[in-house]
């Protein structure tokens, strides 16, 4: 599944929504700026969770990515046709992120973290992010400074952990 227009404006609109929501001010960002800043933590996390559920491209958990980007792009794009009158189509990016087995063997213990914490703080700010990821992981632009350092990072993390433990 590629992302379109609509899927990369509503993971836009998500991003730009908790950043206002999170947004203390510059005077309180001049005081405390590591403090208020390591409150988005949770988000880019999710971010990063969302963004590994589009680039699994088999099994559950690749047809739970495939839904949520078909549901948030066909949203977005009808948002974009009905609401403000302007065209959808596909946006620039890619059909998916190659995972190693060893990577897909770290996304599932990330999303079995994901959904074990997701009762615990602001849930509705990591919904956010897991629908930012969702929406802006396989653009292309947001693909290539952050889902493809994403996909070597758990590739290699599943490497290790794969050869450790077998």
């Amino acid at each position: 599944m590629t992302p379109t227009v609509g899927a990369v404006l509503i993971g836009m609109a998500l991003l730009v929504w908790e950043l206002l929501v999170w947004f203390p001010g510059v005077k309180a960002l001049r005081g405390r700026a590591v403090d208020h800043l390591g409150d988005l933590l949770p988000f880019v996390l999710c971010w990063c969770v969302g963004a590994l559920t589009v680039m699994v491209v088999g099994g559950v958990v690749g047809w739970i990515g495939d839904t949520a980007l078909w549901g948030i792009g066909a949203f977005g794009d009808g948002l974009l046709i009905y609401g403000v009158g302007a065209q959808a189509g596909t946006a620039p990016g890619s059909t998916s992120a190659p995972l190693t087995q060893g990577g897909l063997f770290v996304t599932v213990l990330v999303l079995v973290g994901f959904l074990a914490r997701r009762k615990r703080g602001a849930t509705s700010s990591k919904w956010r992010g897991w629908g930012a990821g969702v929406g802006l992981g396989l653009s292309a632009g947001v693909a290539r400074y952050a889902a493809v350092p994403l996909a070597s990072a758990v590739n290699a993390s599943g490497a290790w952990i794969t050869g450790v433990i077998a």
